[in-house]
């Protein structure tokens, strides 16, 4: 039987009262909190030529530290979520009343809100960040929706990977790891050659970052602080992640719904 719009919505807000009791905000909150306040510690230090570059240098930092924490966030409340049904044991029971693919299908969608709540909350911080230490340069709002939309889109990637891994998964310790070993992945992905770099979607928080620095231009000894500028947003390139990535989504439901519960 063909799946309603009603039908549909009706499945999410049982699935959002189901969250109620869990406060998975937490979660995203305290990411977002703890990576703040690791780049806000250098800022202390900035001199006047800095705050002209102040917006440029915390996309890029956050950019690079993305890499790091969103993985490890995305992980923890996939699994969180999803433990629900693999403790409880009541998979079997909500393939009676919904298609497989229909609840692997919500269950993304209600992850992904913690998603772009940290987004969302990213941008906010920046703004925060340049308020409290009266950064200079003037405020651009195009940067500001590209880092949201590659934070999200990159983010929406890994968490597909998650929410398969997290529902595949009887015990919430590989998934886990998964994050983990994501999140160094990610870090060094930097460090290795262009071609290898866009083979790992960790390493994309990096690739999509509305700044960076032409370090060919940095001379030795040089603050590389001045090297710093925006770049132009790889829009063909963006397109083709996205498709990959549900390309990728629609392949990881597949196989879940083959799974025998």
């Amino acid at each position: 039987m063909k799946t309603t719009w009603s039908q549909t919505r009706l499945a999410y807000k049982a699935e959002i009262q189901k969250q109620r009791c869990r406060k998975v905000w937490i979660i995203p909150l305290g990411f977002l909190t703890v990576l703040t306040l690791w780049v806000s510690v250098p800022m202390f230090h900035f001199t006047a030529q800095d705050l002209t570059r102040g917006y440029q240098w915390l996309f890029y930092q956050i950019s690079l530290l993305n890499a790091i924490f969103v993985p490890m966030m995305l992980a923890v409340t996939a699994s969180r979520l999803c433990d629900m049904e693999i403790k409880g044991n009541t998979l079997k029971l909500l393939y009676t009343l919904e298609k497989t693919g229909h609840f692997y299908d919500i269950k993304f969608l209600a992850e992904a809100r913690y998603l772009l709540l940290f987004s969302f909350g990213e941008v906010l911080a920046i703004l925060l960040l340049g308020k409290l230490f009266h950064i200079t340069e003037p405020v651009r709002l195009l940067p500001f929706g590209e880092h949201f939309l590659a934070v999200s889109a990159v983010g929406a990637v890994l968490l597909s990977f998650q929410h398969l891994l997290s529902l595949m998964s009887d015990n919430q310790i590989l998934p886990l790891c998964a994050g983990l070993a994501g999140s160094f992945l990610g870090l060094f992905s930097m460090y290795f050659p262009r071609a290898v770099n866009l083979c790992i979607v960790w390493g994309y928080f990096s690739i999509f970052s509305v700044s960076g620095i032409n370090w060919g231009q940095v001379p030795e000894g040089a603050d590389y602080n001045d090297y710093m500028q925006y770049l132009d947003f790889p829009l063909p390139g963006f397109l083709l992640f996205s498709a990959v990535g549900i390309l990728l989504y629609l392949f990881e439901k597949g196989i879940f719904m083959r799974k025998e519960v």
